[in-house]
């Protein structure tokens, strides 16, 4: 969970790895400019982790059948990484944090 669209994409780099610390570079900088679009959706999104992650959980366990979720359990947070978006041998990407979780559904069945 965490995904963000608006994010500000690196520099352009031959090397993949330099592409994506880049990213990580331009996302730090987005998200520290105070008062800035960044620093509001970072503060908006770890003020409300854990309730989105909630609904998200109850919202795909529904989809496949089962009315309630048990057990979330927040994952270490990493680095998503979008699509290259360079061409001819560069890398270009943006970085966003993302907090893996799971989940049990459950349903009850009554017989």
């Amino acid at each position: 969970y965490g995904f963000h669209a608006d994010l500000p994409a690196g520099a352009a780099d031959s090397n993949e790895g330099n592409a994506q610390s880049l990213a990580v570079d331009a996302y730090s900088s987005w998200i520290n400019v105070v008062g800035g679009s960044g620093e509001a959706w970072f503060n908006d999104w770890a003020e409300h982790l854990e309730s989105r992650i909630a609904a998200d959980a109850r919202a795909k366990c529904r989809e496949m059948g089962y009315p309630q979720v048990r057990n979330i359990m927040l994952g270490n947070g990493q680095w998503y990484f979008s699509d290259n978006q360079a061409s001819g041998g560069q890398f270009q990407f943006q970085a966003s944090p993302q907090r893996p979780y799971t989940a049990t559904c459950r349903k009850r069945v009554r017989r």
